[in-house]
Order: C-alpha cells, then structure tokens, then sequence
C-alpha cells in the first residue's frame, strides 16, 4: 500500500549575518519559523510554549510546515548550537529532526553517524524515532530523552565557504541546502519518512508503513554536477552511502529495531537540461532506493528530472509543481524534482 501524497514546498532562501555554525542555526532557525513560503503564500508551523526551552511542541504545523525549536545553552550559552523539528504529520514513530553544530568541542559525547568525527565549523543532521523530549545533543545515545536515534552525520565543509541556507519541506521529511553564490558550491541534507517501501510488511516497513533516514553529503567535498551517476567519496553524492568518516551517509532504520541500514539509489542516472518531455515538460522519473543487495522502496515524491539551478520553481502557469534540488545556485546539474 502506498504512503500518503506528499507536497514539498520551499521556504524563502536565507543569507546568514556570520558565516559560523551559530550564524547557519539562526538562519535555518529564520526560514523554519517563517509565516510565509518563498512563493508568497501563507505557511502555518506550530509552535513551542517556551522557544529555547526543551520540550514538545504546545501545537504541530499544518499542511508541510514543520515546527523547529532551538538549543542555545549547549556547548555555547547564548549562541544556538541546534534547531530541532517535529513533522506536521505524526505517526507512531514519533520523528524528530535536528540539524546542530559548535564552536565548542570541550566534554562533547554526542552520538556520530559512520564515526563523523567532532568539529568546530561544521553542521551536522540527524533523526530520531519514537523521540521524546528534546534535552540536549551532548549525549552519547540521543538528543531525546527516549528513542533510536541515528546520529549526526556531517553535510557540510567549513561553513565559512557558504553564504546562504534553502529548506524545503513536506509533511514528513525536510531537506536542507547551505549554498555559495560565488563558487556554486553546496552541501545538503535530507531527514524523514521519505522512503515509501510499498509494503506494510513489517520485516520491510515499520508499524506505520513507512521508513525512516537521514542522507548527508558530508564534510570533505561538494556534491559534484554529475551527482546522480556518482558513487565514490569526493563526489558527496546524496542518497549514496560511504561508511568512512566524514563522507556521504545514507541510512534507513530498520523496521521495528534501532539499528541502522546502509541505502543506496538504484541506477545511476545522466540527464541533461534538454532531457523533457514532447511539449516541454519535465521529466518526473520514480527514485528507487536498496542496500545494494535487497530492494527498500521508493522515494516519496522525489523525482530524477532534467539538469537544472537548485533552489529553481516549477510551475504551470501560477500554479506551482515542484522544486528543483541540484547541486549548484549558478548553473544546471543533476537535479530531482520536489513535487508540490
């Protein structure tokens, strides 16, 4: 059975006051609690009856807005050191997103994907599953009180060599781009439910007939133009998984347990910005996912589409049908279509 239609929608691009990792949480913090979406219309994310304090949210966003939070005591008193969301659309697994970093590294304990290793200057992501309360990221198991979490994996180089953030969202996964307008450089992550494993068996889905992961392009590199045929480390692919540290990770958790599943897309694929259809449309290409050896299910609302300017719209006329996530601000690569 399928998983509801997701409706991915951006948020309007924010360029950061500090080219630090605080100054990327203010502005991912900015673009997460915006009243209104890039387009103009109106956006409603729910809210915290004490933002900055840890706890639940008081009310959850509506239709894709999720609803961040953020820690400004952790490591550095003053200065946030993560922001962290919960999803319009709950389910039992409870998901939880956050995307920290520091200029501290004294007494840091917090748990790593693949052995990321800890430093000053860098964002890292990570989701949880049957969270509780958010309490803080200096922890060996999880930022919640309760819960499997993933750990934070790297998905940026030096955030002084960025200018500007873009989110995007929908009602159970979020993606995130820091960008440079000069270079084109960019690193992104994605965390959520945004595998559709089209099964509600339980060995292949979790009680909710989803899966659950966080895909990061890690810390070294830039995600290369050719990123949807690339598989090896200084390409920072998405949705492809290195094991070694500070590289790409892909993960899934496994149905029903903590433990976490290397994924990988399936194919590899090379379009160009000429790839459309008869009349002009683009492409819309279903994106599959697997361990490499066993089929996992396929991307919710994430296609494989022409070559195109990352943070560019789609739209048939004022009606908007997606958003185009690439690996460059200045010119087109391999990109995927977010359909709204």
């Amino acid at each position: 059975m399928a998983n509801p239609t997701l409706h991915w929608r951006m948020l309007a691009p924010v360029f950061v006051s500090s080219q630090s990792t605080s100054g990327f949480l203010d502005a991912l913090y900015q673009a997460g609690t915006a009243t209104t979406y890039a387009d103009g219309t109106a956006r409603t994310p729910g809210t915290f009856a004490a933002p900055g304090t840890a706890s639940l949210p008081a009310t959850l966003g509506t239709g894709s807005a999720w609803t961040w939070n953020y820690d400004d005591t952790t490591f550095a008193t003053g200065k946030k050191t993560a922001i962290y969301g919960y999803a319009p659309t709950s389910t039992a697994m409870n998901q939880a997103a956050i995307i920290c970093g520091t200029t501290s590294t004294t007494g840091a304990v917090w748990k790593q994907l693949s052995s990321d290793a800890r430093s000053t200057t860098f964002l890292y992501m990570g989701l949880a599953k049957n969270s509780g309360t958010y309490t803080s990221w200096n922890n060996a198991t999880t930022p919640f009180t309760v819960g499997d979490f993933t750990g934070l994996g790297l998905f940026s180089a030096s955030v002084t060599l960025y200018v500007y953030i873009i989110m995007w969202e929908s009602e159970e996964c979020v993606a995130v781009q820091i960008v440079n307008t000069a270079t084109g450089y960019v690193g992104c992550g994605l965390a959520g439910a945004y595998i559709d494993p089209l099964s509600v068996n339980t060995v292949n889905a979790e009680t909710d007939g989803r899966l659950y992961g966080v895909s990061v392009t890690g810390s070294g590199n830039y995600m290369a133009a050719t990123w949807l045929s690339a598989t090896g480390a200084g390409n920072a692919p998405l949705l492809y998984h290195s094991a070694a540290t500070g590289d790409m990770h892909s993960v899934t958790f496994t149905p029903g347990a903590g433990t976490l599943v290397s994924t990988y897309r399936f194919g590899n694929f090379s379009p160009t910005n000429q790839f459309t259809s008869r009349n002009g449309d683009i492409p819309q290409i279903p994106l599959q996912m697997w361990t490499l050896t066993q089929y996992l299910g396929q991307l919710r609302q994430v296609f494989v589409t022409r070559d195109s300017v990352t943070g560019t719209a789609w739209q048939a006329g004022l009606n908007p049908k997606g958003y185009l996530l690439g690996a460059s601000p200045i010119g087109a690569t391999d990109a995927v279509l977010l359909a709204y």
